[in-house]
């Protein structure tokens, strides 16, 4: 190979290198937020103050991907699978880390008490992403939201899709007692289509302090369902730093572009050396 060969060779994949890490997401952050400014705390990186979510459904917005979930026989644990186009899967290469985890899994009991939990399948050899089902939500009729971020075009992804019991429960299933609890939620506004802060005051267990402890590069998670619209969509967010996430009884706050009026279930999970979900309710107006 002649000597300008090879400085054309080297230059080429120097300038796709170049290009294929500026299509990688540049932080954790970035991850169904329009805008980010991430901060960091004690070396931490949180999502950024400010950072609005927004309600989607993922149905209507049509996203490149179709979402297959299934389950084993025995309803214990099942696979997701991650459909391009072209039908070949997302593959673990393929998918970006956000707030520490690749894919995250949202399982809502599609009647009954509504109950919910917030998963993150791991990817198999196949293009398959394996998960285990909490017990709560066994025997039940489910409808699954799929959030996650394409390594190649840095874009997020949604997707839903309905999941059939792999079994019929001999009894609904139970909720999970909460140790802490949410003594308050509050609204800056509750006009729909407003941008509103949303503010969860909580409180631990037999009046002990609660002291919040990182889960997926976050103090929190919210997600929120409709309750009278089973197939609406959802809200995944991130709280912002105000100042009172560390006080007795801490405060968690979140900045929601408030969806269509009409009351809406608003999961909380957090880690106090446990991970725990704790439901409030939010009630939107016209």
């Amino acid at each position: 190979m002649t000597d300008l060969r090879q400085v054309g060779v080297i230059t080429g994949v120097a300038v796709l290198g170049y290009f294929g890490l500026r299509a990688l997401p540049d932080t954790q952050c970035t991850f169904l937020h329009a805008d980010h400014q991430p901060v960091v705390v004690d070396g931490l990186e949180f999502c950024g103050l400010n950072e609005e979510a927004n309600f989607y459904s993922p149905k209507g917005l049509r996203f490149p991907v179709e979402l297959k979930v299934v389950l084993d026989a025995d309803g214990k644990s099942g696979e997701v699978k991650l459909l391009k186009d072209d039908g070949h899967p997302y593959y673990s290469h393929e998918v970006a880390i956000s707030h520490t985890q690749r894919v995250h899994l949202h399982l809502r009991q599609a009647a009954g008490d509504r109950l919910y939990a917030h998963l993150h399948p791991q990817p198999a050899a196949d293009g398959s992403w394996r998960f285990e089902l909490p017990p709560q939500l066994r025997g039940v009729g489910l409808r699954a939201y799929v959030d996650f971020s394409d390594v190649r075009t840095s874009r997020t992804m949604l997707a839903e899709a309905e999941v059939a019991p792999a079994f019929t429960a001999a009894a609904p299933p139970a909720a999970v007692v909460p140790r802490n609890r949410v003594v308050e939620l509050t609204a800056s506004t509750t006009k729909t289509g407003s941008s509103a802060m949303i503010r969860l005051r909580l409180a631990g267990q037999d009046g002990k302090k609660l002291r919040l402890k990182p889960i997926m590069g976050s103090l929190g998670h919210a997600v929120v369902f409709s309750v009278d619209r089973p197939d609406a969509g959802y809200a995944h967010m991130h709280p912002t730093l105000e100042g009172g996430e560390h006080a007795e009884d801490p405060t968690l706050a979140f900045r929601l572009r408030l969806p269509p009026p009409g009351k809406y279930d608003f999961w909380l999970n957090l880690n106090d050396g446990q991970e725990e979900l704790l439901r409030a309710t939010l009630v939107v107006t016209p």
